[in-house]
């Protein structure tokens, strides 16, 4: 599939779910033993937009992610966008958009490995 063709926000579409699974899944390996309920507070609180934004700086900061994976991220947190997160500010919600989006892109483009090293990052930052 060519990700071009797929809207940037479409990507953030995607990748939230598949950012959201891999939280759940450390979550999950690291306290096997955790309640449910517990284990989903836990991993809210991992996914907000809050927590998403922060993510994103911080990986562009360190430069974890490549300049190709910010211009992915940039060009998705530059879009418009009609709804925005309860808890977070306009700028806190387009970086979460952003990360989302570079993780559906990758998500599309096979890349799991590089998805996995990304997730782990974000994991450990915490």
């Amino acid at each position: 599939m060519d990700n071009r063709e797929v809207h940037d926000l479409t990507k953030a579409y995607l990748g939230d779910a598949v950012y959201g699974m891999y939280i759940r899944k450390y979550i999950v390996e690291d306290t096997p033993n955790i309640r449910a309920d517990v284990a989903h507070k836990e991993a809210n609180l991992l996914v907000s937009a809050k927590a998403q934004s922060h993510a994103l700086l911080t990986l562009r900061e360190s430069e974890f992610i490549t300049e190709e994976e910010w211009n992915i991220a940039r060009k998705a947190r530059n879009k418009s966008s009609a709804t925005r997160a309860k808890n977070a500010s306009i700028k806190e919600y387009r970086n979460a958009t952003g990360i989302e989006a570079l993780i559906g892109d990758l998500f599309l483009s096979d890349k799991h490995k590089r998805i996995e090293e990304i997730m782990k990052e974000i994991y450990k930052q915490g």
